[in-house]
């Protein structure tokens, strides 16, 4: 479904009109209430990328509004440590390190609570090639430090991530969900509940969640069935580093 679409009125915002029985443009013809609604629409669109993200299990999903892949690379400097997340990633799949011979190699990701009996400062303290890396709030912190002789720093570390959802803005038109368009009025339904919610409108926010539990309860049996065999998962190996 398109965002808003007053010529037509099949748009996300009209739908929430007539979910709400509201007369015609009683959304799309209000600034102020329109801001509303993209704020209502893009929590729940948040919600259902998490619900696709629960059964998926993979970095494979990507919101289809990004016209690029969710891999990142980013100049490595000698020695230092630690490097920023990108802002929209929510969870990291994958890091690389490319090595002096121009090949990535995969880091293995670990937790400081993994390293016995020795300080961290201590812990593989001789920058060289990256072995392992740690996730502390936006950064990666690489183990060992990498080396200017044992990495290339040009685009020298990779990261495959998920991400955030593409916001839809008040002003977007034709622009869609970036997930399978069968599901799309989740978003009209959710944000139609909120508003109803605030305004006491029970009975109506009754029928609203009602059809949302039966469309999340369909959207993830579809993506569910579709990801079920691509369920692979990076842990941290189970090791103690002396």
């Amino acid at each position: 479904m398109k965002y808003n679409s007053t010529s037509t009125l099949d748009g996300l915002i009209q739908d929430c009109e007539t979910l709400l029985a509201m007369s015609d443009a009683g959304i799309s013809g209000d600034a102020t209430l329109l801001k509303v609604f993209t704020r209502l629409i893009n929590v729940w669109y948040r919600r259902v990328n998490s619900a696709i993200w629960d059964v998926c299990g993979t970095w494979e999903y990507d919101d289809s509004n990004y016209t690029d892949l969710p891999v990142a690379t980013t100049t490595l400097v000698d020695s230092q440590q630690d490097y920023e997340i990108p802002s929209t990633a929510q969870k990291i799949s994958k890091v690389e390190v490319l090595d002096s011979s121009g090949n990535y190699q995969l880091l293995t990701p670990f937790d400081e609570s993994m390293v016995k009996d020795r300080a961290m400062s201590e812990f593989y303290e001789t920058a060289g090639l990256p072995i392992y890396y740690d996730l502390k709030g936006r950064s990666i912190l690489l183990y060992p430090k990498p080396s200017s002789s044992k990495v290339t720093l040009a685009a020298g570390l990779k990261i495959y991530f998920t991400r955030d959802i593409y916001e839809f803005v008040s002003t977007d038109t034709t622009k869609e969900p970036g997930f399978i368009n069968s599901f799309h009025r989740l978003l009209s339904l959710g944000a139609s509940y909120d508003y109803a919610m605030s305004y006491e409108m029970l009975e109506k926010a009754n029928f609203l969640k009602g059809q949302i539990n039966e469309m999340i309860s369909e959207l993830k049996r579809f993506y569910g069935a579709q990801h079920r065999d691509m369920r692979t998962r990076i842990r941290p190996r189970r090791q103690t580093y002396l």
